[in-house]
């Protein structure tokens, strides 16, 4: 237990990491399954041909790829939020501000806010 509090002082560190992690496996996903989209499809805008017909094991493991790659960015994603919630438990939540000063003005003041 000792190891996780050791940890502790490098929350921030370990939730920016993950956040970058998370944030590059978006991006590598999503270009990859363009490619995998483009190889399926073709785009005739631009003359490029569909090529699985030609290639059928490389698109059907590009796919499944694609699949592991986006089952990793929902572990990523629920890693992040763990990092998140052990960064953001040690503040408090936003709130209205109560001054507890003792002042008899600002006293005054909230009571006539109240009596509205």
């Amino acid at each position: 237990m000792s190891s996780f509090k050791s940890l502790a002082r490098f929350d921030w560190l370990i939730f920016l990491l993950d956040q970058a992690a998370a944030y590059l496996l978006v991006t590598s996903c999503s270009a990859a399954a363009e490619l995998v989209y483009l190889a399926r499809e073709g785009d005739r805008e631009v003359s490029w041909g569909e090529v699985c017909s030609y290639f059928g094991r490389f698109c059907g493991r590009a796919t499944v790829s694609v699949a592991l790659q986006a089952a990793a960015l929902l572990c990523f994603v629920a890693l992040s939020l763990v990092s998140a919630f052990r960064v953001f438990r040690e503040f408090d939540a936003p709130g209205a501000h109560v001054d507890c000063s003792g002042d008899s003005d600002s006293k005054q003041a909230q009571e006539q806010e109240e009596g509205r």
